[in-house]
Formats: structure tokens, C-alpha cells, sequence
């Protein structure tokens, strides 16, 4: 697949496949947080009949994630590889399955209550995802947290770059939980957990394959940095580093 590479600020961003570049990008990680697909088969929404901006029974807002089929045994097995501590996103009923392809001990499972339901009874209508927290030799968190955060989702769909985005203050409050200054996330998505880095001062990498969502990244990363919170001085504008036709690239 072609691949990208982007400077913004101190954010590294790449457009390829993790599976591809992460083994390579071996520079002491202080900690993976990452939203993976879930490997739930999520298809289209099937809404019925409704007025307003969504009309009909059919998502035509987002694709359709044909992609979140499996969780691949090989992710988190990379992420150990980069890495001491991971934060992993995933919904309840594969903690089980994440965590047997995990290097390391399951140290914590954080659960996101948001504050609606987002899916309909099975059999009952979740409101929350999980995080899930891996550490290689323990973890000293640098604020106290309990094990349930409610955080709200966000709004509508009109506002989110992503199907499946967290809001950056739920970001913001898991960096600093965990307290770490270089941050990877091998599932980049539309940029959220780099959003929420920018607004820190803290250092990103993120990789994402598709062309679109890293687009979109690069647009929210650059605007972050050049709009910082109070006390994070502003960082250099983007630079584009290489770019590579998928004819080069093999």
C-alpha cells in the first residue's frame, strides 16, 4: 500500500499498515493507547424510516466497517513489542481474547459509561466500551481514577470524523492517567488520542492505512497544534517527509 509520512508539531504521523512499519518504529514507546477494531462484524446501521439529515434505514453517513471482522492475534503481540504499557479499547465480550494474545498481564479494565446506549438490546442496550490496561511489570498511574468514567459521547453524528471516534476529553483523561510523555497509537483513525496528545504537550505517533482517516488526522493534528490549550507553546506547522505511489511500494 502507499505510504505517507507526516511531521506535525511533535506528532509523527504515517499512512500505512501497522503491521507493516510498526516493528520499525522501535524508538521506546512509553505507552500504546489505541482503539482497534473491535472484531464485532459491525455492519450498517438499520434504522427504519425517520425526517431530518437522516433520512431512511440506512447508514449513508459512514462506510460500512467491513474491516471490524476480527481481532488479528498478531496486534497486540506487536504493540508489546514497542511498548511496556497499552491501553486497548475493545468491547466486553472479547477482553478475553485480547488478553490471551497480550505479552503481558492484564493490570485493569477502565469501563466508559457513556451517556446514552449505543446499540440496541443483546439483550440489553450497551452504554459502555472498555479499556483495557496491559503493563509489562505494573502500573503507578499518575492521577487517581476509579474504574468506571462517565464521559459523554459525542453528540450527533454530524460532529464526528469517524464511526467508531472517542471524544478527545476521554483521550485527555487516559494520557493522563497513565501519566507517560510518548505516546503510540497503531490505529490512528481520525486522530482523537493525537488531538487530545497535541492539547498535552506530549509526543505522537499514530499509523493509519486508510488514506482518508489519515487525511483527516493530519487536518485535526495540525489544527490542534497551531490551537494549543493554555501553557503548551504551539508547534511547527506540517511538513510532508516522502510519499510513495502504490506502484513503488510494491
Amino acid at each position: 500500500m502507499p505510504y505517507r509520512e507526516e511531521i506535525i508539531g511533535n506528532a509523527r504521523l504515517i499512512l500505512s499498515d501497522c503491521r507493516e512499519v510498526l516493528a520499525d518504529l522501535r524508538s521506546g514507546f512509553d505507552a500504546v493507547v489505541t482503539d482497534p477494531p473491535y472484531g464485532i462484524s459491525d455492519a450498517a446501521l438499520k434504522i427504519g424510516n425517520r425526517v431530518g439529515k437522516r433520512r431512511g434505514g440506512d447508514n449513508v453517513w459512514h462506510a460500512d466497517s467491513e474491516w471490524d471482522h476480527a481481532i488479528d492475534p498478531a496486534w497486540p503481540k506487536m504493540c508489546c513489542e514497542v511498548t511496556e504499557i497499552i491501553c486497548w479499547f475493545g468491547q466486553w465480550r472479547k477482553r478475553e481474547e485480547v488478553a490471551a494474545s497480550m505479552s503481558y498481564p492484564l493490570r485493569a479494565e477502565i469501563v466508559w459509561a457513556k451517556d446514552c446506549h449505543a446499540g440496541p438490546p443483546s439483550p440489553v442496550a450497551p452504554r459502555d466500551e472498555r479499556i483495557w490496561v496491559f503493563s509489562k511489570a505494573g502500573m503507578k498511574p499518575a492521577t487517581f481514577e476509579t474504574s468506571v468514567w462517565d464521559q459523554p459521547i459525542i453528540p450527533t453524528w454530524e460532529h464526528k470524523h469517524h464511526k467508531n471516534e472517542k471524544p478527545v476529553a476521554l483521550m485527555q483523561r487516559l494520557l493522563a492517567w497513565v501519566g507517560k510523555q510518548t505516546i503510540c497509537d497503531p490505529f490512528m483513525g481520525s486522530g482523537s488520542t493525537g488531538v487530545a496528545c497535541a492539547k498535552m504537550g506530549l509526543s505522537f505517533t499514530g499509523i493509519e492505512q486508510d488514506p482518508s482517516h489519515f487525511d483527516t488526522a493530519c487536518r485535526r493534528l495540525d489544527r490542534a497544534m497551531r490551537e494549543p490549550d493554555m501553557f503548551i507553546e504551539p508547534s511547527a506547522p506540517a511538513q510532508q517527509l516522502s510519499f510513495i505511489e502504490p506502484s513503488e511500494a510494491g
